[in-house]
């Protein structure tokens, strides 16, 4: 097990200064040799790293997560985004023209894929954990977090002909791909596949409209960037009051793929040309 602190360890049974450890201390040893390189640790430093018995890890923890490694082939971006005055519509709560149309000002996300895509999104609220004005709040952080969901909708292909358009008019029950539960909680996340060819949105939504609060949208997928359009759009009523970026940004640790992938000719060969391609204005001028 890691301590996520990188520091401090278990005491009992298995730990580094146990019987046990000190008994089967060669076959540990060639355990972690085993390990890849990155996942190897020194069996007796105070670096978070230890050994546990299950019977003892199911008697001190109450509740796992699992995280998702994504393959090396998925590619990973990242937007930071926000409910706003003009972008926060709410969940319609029943079928009404106005209501439906309303929900189409919250934040939009367009995405067109040129193969058949498995798509991974999570939208994280950035409340919660973290003081407010100083104060730390209570779980549920009612005070920070909103009760939210997001949406897929596929963008209608015969709309967009007529109105060439990459948002969504209005919440529309018969392009409903995916939507996750409606909770309050500091991450809603979903699985989609997606058909080549085809426009869709990603929709995150507050359950009540005219609520404030940031959050980022992470979506995953098993396709290299190049074959993704990916984009924040922007309602008409909306005025992008957060001035948020319309492109996103890679997420750093699937952006590392990037550079495990290229061959090292060519980050060696960019380098020794940047020298070429500056100029005198390029490179600013000292007063």
């Amino acid at each position: 097990m890691r301590n996520p602190w990188g520091k401090s360890e278990w005491k009992g049974a298995w730990s580094d200064k146990s019987d046990e450890k000190k008994t089967y201390k060669a076959d540990i040893q060639a355990y972690i040799d085993s390990l890849p390189p990155d996942e190897q640790f020194k069996m007796d430093a105070d670096d978070g790293t230890f050994l546990m018995h299950y019977d003892d890890w199911k008697d001190q923890f109450t509740s796992l997560f699992l995280n998702v490694d994504f393959p090396e082939d998925w590619t990973g971006v990242r937007f930071r985004s926000a409910w706003t005055k003009s972008a926060c519509g709410g969940l319609p709560a029943k079928h009404e023209k106005a209501l439906l149309e309303r929900f189409a000002k919250n934040p939009q996300f367009f995405i067109h894929c040129s193969a058949d895509t498995e798509v991974m999104f999570s939208m994280t609220q950035t409340g919660g954990r973290l003081p407010l004005d100083g104060q730390y709040s209570q779980y549920p952080f009612a005070d920070q977090l909103k009760y939210a969901a997001v949406s897929v909708f596929r963008l209608d292909p015969n709309a967009q002909k007529s109105q060439d358009t990459t948002y969504l008019p209005f919440f529309d029950k018969e392009n409903l791909v995916y939507q996750s539960p409606i909770k309050r909680e500091r991450e809603n996340s979903g699985r989609a596949n997606l058909k080549a060819g085809v426009s869709y949105v990603v929709v995150c939504s507050t359950e009540m409209p005219k609520q404030r609060g940031r959050f980022f949208l992470s979506v995953y997928f098993n396709q290299a960037l190049r074959d993704v359009s990916i984009k924040r759009v922007v309602h008409p009523s909306d005025t992008n009051g957060a001035k948020e970026e319309v492109l996103p940004y890679f997420i750093p640790e699937e952006a590392e793929k990037l550079v495990n992938q290229t061959p090292v000719w060519k980050i060696e060969l960019v380098k020794e040309s940047l020298k070429y391609m500056m100029t005198d204005e390029d490179q600013g001028t000292n007063w």
